[in-house]
């Protein structure tokens, strides 16, 4: 029996870093009431596990992908056909950022982003990968065009 080919590319997590921390606060939280309230325990770290367990990625199983949303380690996504693929695609992107002091000064933090998408011959993009560092999208990136067998194409310059 031959095995199927199939990629999984996890995008990254769905709640931002302050979620993640409150997040393993339920968890330790709810370890700690465990002795004293058996219901309150568990709803928190319930609340915990579903924070910290939140991903995002991409799978790609013979002529079908998906773009998932995981809560719980169970995926969930509809499965698409993949059509013909034109190229995967680098964009470098600005990325700006207001920040209000207390005296209602404000500044922003200016950064650049790399995002990778995949093009399709209809004219529809999708998003692959996004990272500050370049050499990281590049290296997810790599992996998907073998898979593809596809091009790849750098706007960052």
């Amino acid at each position: 029996m031959s095995e199927q080919p199939y990629l999984n590319i996890k995008n990254g997590l769905l709640f931002p870093f302050l979620f993640q921390v409150l997040g393993y606060v339920f968890l330790f939280s709810g370890i700690f009431l465990l002795g004293l309230n058996i219901w309150v325990s568990i709803i928190f770290i319930l609340l915990g596990v579903l924070i910290v367990s939140a991903y995002s990625g991409i799978e790609f199983k013979n002529d079908q992908f998906r773009d998932y949303n995981a809560f719980f380690f169970i995926k969930n996504g509809k499965w698409e056909p993949l059509k013909n693929v034109e190229k995967i695609f680098i964009k470098r992107i600005k990325v700006s950022q207001k920040l209000y002091g207390r005296a209602n000064q404000s500044s922003i933090i200016r950064s650049h982003m790399y995002k990778a998408f995949l093009k399709f011959d209809n004219g529809e993009s999708l998003l692959l990968y996004e990272h500050k560092n370049k050499e990281k999208v590049e290296n997810k990136v790599n992996k998907i065009s073998q898979f593809l067998n596809t091009k790849i194409v750098d706007y960052a310059n």
